[in-house]
């Protein structure tokens, strides 16, 4: 995200606006490629009412390659 605007203002479960920021750490990490390092960190946008999480993004998108140039295994 680049801006200070949350995309989310409202919990979609149970209506409330006190959200908070967290941050996952450790090996919650999100990466591109299928074994190993190379990721990037998950902030999450959670409602302090209900617990729920309501959107998450990572830190540095430009890590990521563009979906034209994914290959994808489904097994």
């Amino acid at each position: 995200m680049t801006t200070n605007q949350p995309p989310v203002q409202r919990c979609q479960y149970c209506g409330s606006n006190d959200l908070g920021l967290g941050w996952q750490h450790g090996e919650a990490i999100v990466t591109f490629k299928k074994h190993g390092l190379g990721g990037s960190r998950l902030h999450s946008l959670i409602c302090r009412r209900c617990r729920a999480v309501l959107y998450q993004w990572v830190t540095e998108p430009h890590k990521f390659p563009p979906v034209s140039n994914c290959t994808t295994n489904q097994r």
